[in-house]
């Protein structure tokens, strides 16, 4: 049977990997080659010069202000969360890795010991079809003693009866 095949006929073989497979990260991800978004975060304009404000703008800028202070802790736990979900998938990922790398490795080491042993009776074929001519050679060899014996046994017999 050849790898890939079934029933004999040619299946498709996972593709071996590619630099591109490796490198391939999830959309939005960052990487040396794709920084991700740097922008500033910014609930409201900068004042860049001094202004006066009235009652209703610094009313409306503390109820901001309140809002957006729960905005940030909220924020805070959810990217905590999220970094702690990433490195458990990281840690998991890694784990299955190894262990799709060592089941890589005892296959190829089980399968060598399979070649082996197939290669080891393949060279016996001969050894094999000796014995057995040799066999079947002793059984008509002790096939015809048998006769010869009671042919003799026979003669024999007769002569005393």
């Amino acid at each position: 049977m050849r790898l890939g095949s079934s029933n004999g006929k040619m299946s498709k073989v996972n593709q071996i990997m590619t630099p591109n497979d490796v490198m391939n990260v999830a959309s939005g991800a960052p990487t040396p080659w794709n920084p991700g978004d740097s922008s500033e975060i910014r609930t409201e304009k900068v004042v860049s010069r001094h202004r006066n404000f009235t009652q209703e703008e610094a009313d409306k800028l503390r109820i901001t202000a309140a809002t957006r202070k729960r905005q940030a802790k909220n924020n805070r736990q959810a990217y905590q969360a999220l970094r702690s979900i990433e490195s458990s998938d990281a840690a998991d990922q890694s784990s299955f890795r190894a262990y799709q790398t060592t089941v890589a490795r005892t296959t190829a080491t089980k399968k060598k010991a399979d070649v082996s042993k197939a290669k080891t009776l393949y060279n016996l074929t001969p050894a094999y079809a000796q014995m057995g001519y040799s066999l079947g050679a002793s059984h008509h060899d002790a096939q015809m003693k048998v006769s010869e014996y009671q042919a003799l046994y026979s003669d024999v017999s007769n002569r005393w009866s």
